[in-house]
This record gives C-alpha cells, structure tokens and sequence, in this order.
C-alpha cells in the first residue's frame, strides 16, 4: 500500500515554523521525547503561501509534499496547530488510512476541525496525548510502552 512504511508507529507533529521560535516548545519537547513521536517542520512551500492558495492546488501541493516525506515508521497520529496545516494534514491522512489526526493548538484556534480531529488542546496537560498514543501502539515513553516486549 502506497505510503505504508515499515517500522514502529508514529505520531507526527506537524509544527507550524521550526521548533526553535515555536511558542508552544515546551508542550511538543515534552511530546517529542516520546519514542514513537517525529517533528515535521514546515516545506519550503511554507502552510501560509499553501493556505492561500485554491483548494484544489493546495491539495496537489500538500498530496506531492506528503509523498515525497520518508518516515521511519508507519504514523497513526497526525497532530496539527495551526487550521493552514490542515491541506498537509488531509494528505498525510489520505496516505496513510487510519491515521487520527488532533489538534494540539490554541483552544478554538481550528473552529471548524471539531468535527475531523480529536481535540487535546484543553487538556490542562498532556496525559490525554499519552493516552491516546498508547492505545494506538504508538510508544509514549510515559505509560509502559517502553516496557514491552
């Protein structure tokens, strides 16, 4: 199947700029320490000029985008912050079925995603997250995963 990677699970953490000037570090250091979890940092096709783009061309773009990335495992998360990641978002999910995707941003930052992501925003702390990546085999590092084996 076209995008089925071998190896561990994943999730991704779609980050809106680079990991150093972004204001919400500290929450995806915390998420990124887990084994099972990978950083993507924005294409030189940057989510602004891909939100500003036709609907339809925004896919194509963020479909190409979504091929072309090589992961070291097989993501069953996709986790978003900002509603202009959302066309990278929809084509990872598209490559990869099965995949959920969250939103880890500002609560009511992504009005209209209620109804496709599962929400960890409001979660006062990131247990929820940990949670949720356990129950879909993803290693959390926090809750026993590491353990198994």
């Amino acid at each position: 199947m076209p995008g089925r990677e071998a190896g561990p699970p994943l999730l991704l953490l779609l980050l809106p700029c680079a990991l150093e000037a972004f204001a919400q570090r500290d929450r995806a250091e915390q998420l990124l320490a887990a084994p099972g979890a990978v950083a993507i940092e924005p294409a030189r096709v940057s989510y602004g000029t891909l939100g500003a783009l036709p609907e339809g061309l925004a896919g194509f773009v963020a479909r190409r985008q979504a091929k072309r990335m090589r992961l070291r495992g097989s993501p069953r998360a996709l986790a978003v912050f900002d509603w202009l990641q959302l066309p990278l978002a929809a084509a990872l999910v598209e490559r990869h079925p099965g995949a959920e995707l969250w939103h880890l941003g500002p609560p009511g930052d992504l009005d209209g995603l209620a109804a496709l992501a599962l929400d960890l925003a409001t979660a006062p702390d990131l247990r929820p997250a940990w949670e949720r990546m356990e129950a879909l085999g993803v290693e959390s590092g926090r809750l026993g995963s590491e353990r198994r084996l």
